[in-house]
């Protein structure tokens, strides 16, 4: 449910898309599990609430088939991301780097850039220190076209590259799916946590909710005893 059909999978994106910058992605099915209390708190049996204090689902089934529904629809959301990611392979995680060695205007190790604005950052602070050195008599004007010249070609043939990338990764819808993802994500997150919340009257309650655990945390992969969680909730259950 919670990992891609290729292994990898995405938390919401912030300031840069983590699949642009081709950043390891922080594993969803982990993030479940530990910002969700954990199994630890399948035991209490406080009132659900929703985010505005309001009282959530009127019945435990109500909850448990909320959260059966969220976890069906960031699975599907998943598979688009999955589909369009393995379609994208390579293309996916461009990355360009500069020219090294001694003469390098860059670096003597080359530096690699894997999205045009971090390139255009790049660049324009380069171009900050080269007028700031000749501006203050370190460098004389035949050296600084040269330098200028060269951070101004070189950059404008990785831009290029980079925004070529960019747009067949703009183009393949990822970017909407892995959105989605996200939104899935957090939908299915907040239904998982009103289950865990949930109080339990009768022992079918509890084995429903109990259920209801044990199918997210394999999907999760994490192993659980069924009697022995059912014996921890129905211990507190208020029903003899």
């Amino acid at each position: 449910m919670y990992e891609t059909q290729n292994g990898r999978s995405a938390m919401p994106n912030t300031c840069v898309r983590a699949a642009a910058e081709g950043l390891p992605a922080i594993n969803r099915r982990k993030a479940l599990a530990f910002l969700t209390g954990g199994i630890a708190a399948a035991a209490v049996t406080l009132p659900a609430v929703v985010a505005n204090g309001a009282p959530a689902a009127s019945t435990v089934q109500d909850v448990l088939s909320a959260c059966h529904a969220a976890e069906n629809r960031l699975g599907t959301c998943e598979t688009r991301e999955a589909s369009i990611a393995e379609a994208l392979g390579d293309a996916l995680f461009p990355e360009w780097k500069t020219p090294g060695g001694v003469a390098s205007r860059w670096s003597h190790v080359p530096m690699t850039f894997r999205t045009s604005k971090a390139l255009e950052a790049e660049i324009e602070r380069r171009r900050e220190l080269i007028e700031k050195s000749f501006g203050g008599g370190l460098m004389n004007r035949p050296a600084y076209e040269r330098w200028m010249g060269d951070i101004e070609a070189q950059g404008k043939e990785g831009l290029a590259w980079l925004r070529e990338r960019e747009a067949v990764i703009d183009a393949s819808g990822y970017h909407d799916a892995s959105d989605q993802t996200d939104e899935a994500f957090t939908e299915a997150r907040a239904a998982f946590q009103a289950v865990m919340e949930l109080r339990c009257e009768t022992i079918e309650e509890v084995r429903a909710k109990a259920a209801c655990i044990i199918r997210v945390y394999k999907r999760l992969g994490v192993t659980i005893d069924g009697d022995d969680l059912v014996a921890c909730m129905s211990s507190l259950c208020e029903e003899d």
